[in-house]
């Protein structure tokens, strides 16, 4: 009899302690599942855009307008504030770029671009960090493959990114680059008397909303 009872509480004290593995496994998914709903993630198209390109010669400082750009992206959010970047992809027609001072400065734009064999400027993002700041604000440090001119480098930027009050997202960044990283010839103009540098800077401003 004494072991039938030994048997017993034995067995009851075991699926005792196997209820509450079950209970706690249970509340602890209910916890995980809880984060996942919080953190939503999010896929972005361009709503508004101002992005130029500016560089020197050596006659004056020049600036062209990049009028379109094609961006597509993966943002996770928590609450108001931005959590993590992925699948980022953004395309720009090369033809879209219109310099302020006419087609002339166009036509050697599109020529050292290369754009009748590589129509399209385009960056794929490989890993991304981001960083809080302050008032919903964060900071963006993003590595990817550029494409200009029908080369590819990998490209380091930097942004500023904060989630607006409609849920919109803003995105500022400028970088500098060097035409002839991208085997890209500086346009020479007037029989060589106005020679363009050789550095470049990018700035973009895009505001980001939810694609439909």
């Amino acid at each position: 009899m004494a072991l039938y009872f030994h048997l017993f509480f034995r067995f009851y004290f075991n699926l005792k302690i196997s209820i509450m593995t079950v209970r706690l496994a249970f509340f602890v998914l209910i916890i995980i599942s809880g984060t996942v709903i919080v953190q939503a993630q999010n896929n972005f198209s361009v709503k508004t855009m101002s992005g130029s390109i500016k560089g020197t010669s050596t006659l004056h400082d020049w600036q062209s307008e990049i009028t379109k750009i094609d961006f597509r992206g993966d943002f996770d959010e928590e609450g108001n504030t931005l959590k993590a970047i992925r699948n980022v992809e953004v395309k720009i027609r090369v033809e879209s770029i219109k310099s302020t001072h006419g087609k002339k400065m166009d036509n050697k734009t599109y020529e050292s671009l290369k754009s009748k064999s590589n129509p399209f400027i385009t960056y794929t993002l490989s890993t991304a960090r981001v960083e809080e700041g302050l008032n919903r604000s964060v900071s963006i440090t993003a590595t990817g493959n550029l494409s200009m001119a029908g080369k590819i480098k990998v490209v380091s930027i930097s942004a500023v990114g904060k989630v607006l009050g409609n849920g919109d997202l803003q995105v500022s960044f400028s970088k500098q680059l060097k035409m002839t990283e991208f085997e890209m010839k500086p346009p020479v103009m007037f029989l060589g008397t106005i020679k363009v540098g050789d550095e470049i800077t990018v700035q973009f401003d895009l505001i980001l909303t939810r694609s439909k």
